[in-house]
């Protein structure tokens, strides 16, 4: 169960889990406005309105609405407008939950008076009440009101896609307001020749490329714990905090899930760009100061003397013609079990710009991806398309 819950399955379901519990409790919160604030009619017992029936049946059906709202968002709608723009996936999702909304509310009034008087859902005077009901103030005004809700909860996950998984929270919840240490493993990594790459296909054609390279990635990331720290042309800053980067070597399953998804969409890629990319990686961790920082576009920024060693680690791949390098200092962290990887050292090297000098590793087999828990091969290695650049 804990395995689960750090994949990408278990962020869909703490969201799903939220959305249900945030929509309860604004489902909660109507009921109470609705009685507080209604006609004086609603104030005291009718045929269509009472307020404990009335709380209760707003708790409840706001709950399922947001379970299952929540579900098709995340697990059905999500993915197939990613790449729409801004305003269209935004309406396109509002407008299906809205129906849907629309229809777990009428089916729900009509469950609820059934319950209540123990006649079938179908019956005559539960059809009749039901009817009554549905043609109310309180029901039209309930649709305009989770609509609203709707717009909101489908905003805040297009915002916090944006900042990216958990980002948006902590600036929500002023985690990051005042500057703070911790000690995270980063990987830079750059896409391998991409100025080559720019030159044949044309600017417009790379930024395209460039899209489709980090969308692809961006699964792998996430389902190894990572969380994209921000996007520099061609390069992605991956981040972890230390416990969860270290734990089942995420750090390192995350460079070799980035190398299958995009040794399985190699086919896409030659048909549209007439090349697979390929890319290098550097890893390292240490200590950071994390804070928000800006006024307009305020953002959670990393800063520390380990970014600028990743960035140099992953700047001497091609030096050594590996794709990736990682410092003996996060290395010795890891506590792999006996063979399951296989490290070969490059060396201590004095990195630019850097006195203290670095005892670098990589992995023999890099190209070869490998399957959650362990690292070693999952296909072969002439399976693996190197670029020609």
């Amino acid at each position: 169960m804990n395995r689960l819950f750090r994949g990408r399955l278990g962020i869909k379901l703490r969201l799903v889990a939220w959305i249900a519990v945030a929509w309860t409790f604004v489902g909660l919160l109507d009921a109470l406005n609705t009685h507080a604030l209604a006609n004086s009619l609603y104030l005291h017992p009718t045929e269509v309105y009472r307020f404990k029936q009335s709380l209760w049946f707003s708790t409840i059906s706001a709950f399922f609405a947001g379970l299952l709202s929540g579900s098709v968002l995340l697990f059905f709608l999500r993915e197939r407008v990613r790449t729409k723009s801004f305003g269209f996936a935004i309406l396109i999702n509002s407008l299906v939950l809205s129906t849907l909304n629309f229809g777990i509310t009428t089916i729900s009034y009509d469950l609820f008076l059934s319950i209540r008087s123990g006649l079938g859902p179908l019956s005559p005077p539960i059809l009749q009440e039901a009817s009554a009901l549905l043609h109310s103030s309180i029901y039209y005004r309930s649709l305009v009101f989770w609509s609203l809700v709707v717009f909101l909860t489908i905003v805040f996950l297009h915002v916090n896609d944006k900042y990216g998984t958990g980002v948006f929270f902590n600036l929500l919840m002023g985690r990051y307001h005042k500057p703070r240490e911790e000690e995270r493993i980063f990987m830079f990594v750059d896409m391998k020749s991409s100025t080559l790459i720019a030159e044949r296909l044309g600017h417009i054609r790379f930024f395209n490329l460039l899209n489709d390279f980090f969308r692809d990635i961006t699964n792998p990331i996430t389902d190894a714990g990572g969380e994209i720290y921000q996007y520099v042309g061609d390069e992605v800053v991956i981040s972890w905090p230390i416990e969860r980067g270290l734990r089942q070597a995420n750090c390192i399953r995350c460079f070799y899930g980035m190398r299958e998804a995009i040794l399985k969409q190699s086919q896409r890629y030659r048909e549209k760009y007439g090349m697979v990319p390929d890319f290098k990686a550097g890893l390292h961790c240490g200590m950071v100061t994390i804070g928000e920082i800006g006024v307009i576009k305020k953002d959670i920024v990393f800063s520390g003397d380990v970014l600028n060693t990743t960035s140099r680690i992953q700047d001497v791949c091609n030096r050594y013609d590996v794709r990736i390098l990682l410092s003996k200092y996060l290395l010795d962290k890891l506590h792999l079990p006996p063979h399951s990887m296989q490290f070969m050292r490059v060396g201590i090297i004095e990195l630019k710009g850097k006195r203290q000098k670095v005892e670098l590793f990589t992995i023999e087999d890099s190209d070869k991806p490998a399957k959650e828990g362990r690292v070693g091969p999952l296909v072969d290695e002439e399976d693996w398309v190197r670029d020609d650049y």
